[in-house]
């Protein structure tokens, strides 16, 4: 399936000598900033769509739209999130669960929801920390003024 070739080249294309970390062009283009970030999520909306074409569940689309959601929020800080981009590879993960769909058309089952339902509550805490960090950065320079 060419979803798993996309995934490779976006997250895994590449391992790190002497680790067994594995690195892909997503991390690459985050170091550029804007263009990178717009870059990645082109791709992952292809295999967003490509799932849509292949009648994947509507809770594996969700699921696929949370991992790229949290990919997001990581990647918005700079270095750092391009380094948590590494470790998350969202684009793995939603072509595993295009093809897992695939193979079994019963993997929208109550595990899903499951799973959906904590990545949604990853991705508000991470959302909601970014928020409260900022404010207590801001609330801290503007003390220091």
């Amino acid at each position: 399936m060419i979803l798993r070739g996309i995934a490779k080249v976006m997250d895994e294309a590449v391992t790190v000598p002497n680790t067994n970390v594995k690195v892909g062009l997503d991390a690459l283009l985050g170091l550029i900033p804007g263009v990178g970030d717009i870059g990645s999520a082109a791709v992952g909306a292809y295999i967003l769509r490509a799932a849509a074409r292949l009648n994947v569940p509507t809770v594996i689309i969700a699921r696929m739209l949370m991992n790229l959601l949290i990919d997001a929020a990581l990647g918005i800080v700079p270095f750092i999130g391009d380094f948590l981009d590494v470790l998350y590879k969202a684009n793995a993960k939603n072509a595993r669960l295009v093809v897992e769909a695939v193979e079994n058309r019963g993997a929208a089952t109550r595990g899903s929801w499951l799973k959906l339902i904590g990545a949604f509550t990853v991705f508000a805490l991470i959302v909601g920390g970014g928020i409260v960090g900022t404010v207590f950065a801001l609330k801290a320079l503007w003390n220091a003024l």
